[in-house]
């Protein structure tokens, strides 16, 4: 069965120049999406949403722990209370994943769940307190 899940990944100097994209794709027939990525002296992250069967999952996980690389499923995520959004778009502004759109039909500020990386910075951003975080 197609799945997917996100996943933090931490890298050091010694495994950052590894092709772990390339090579999800083509050992585990995993459809590999860099939500977010982060690269400096010192290493780097990033926020990967990973799908595909969740045995290929598990052995690409493994792999790349195999290579140094710490692996972190992200366990929670952020909902919104539509009875409580005002569609004010304070949180358009400082989504880094640009989860938030306004609808340019509406005037609304939509969601997109699936963007989100649960940086949490929309819940500090949102006055009504609309957003919040909840466990998977």
């Amino acid at each position: 069965m197609i799945t997917t899940k996100k996943y933090m990944l931490k890298f050091t100097t010694n495994n950052f120049q590894e092709p772990i994209s390339y090579e999800l794709v083509k050992r585990f027939n995993i459809v590999p999406n860099i939500m977010q990525a982060k690269v400096n002296e010192s290493g780097g992250g990033l926020i990967l949403d990973l799908r595909g069967e969740a045995t290929d999952i598990e052995d690409a996980k493994a792999y790349m722990e195999g290579l140094g690389v710490l692996v972190k499923e992200l366990e929670k995520h952020v909902d919104r209370d539509e009875s409580r959004c005002i569609h004010c778009g304070a949180c358009v502004s400082v989504c880094p994943a640009k989860a938030f759109v306004v609808n340019r039909r509406t005037w609304e500020v939509e969601f997109k769940s699936d963007l989100c990386i649960a940086c949490e910075s929309c819940l500090t951003a949102c006055s009504p307190r609309a957003m919040k975080m909840e466990l998977w």
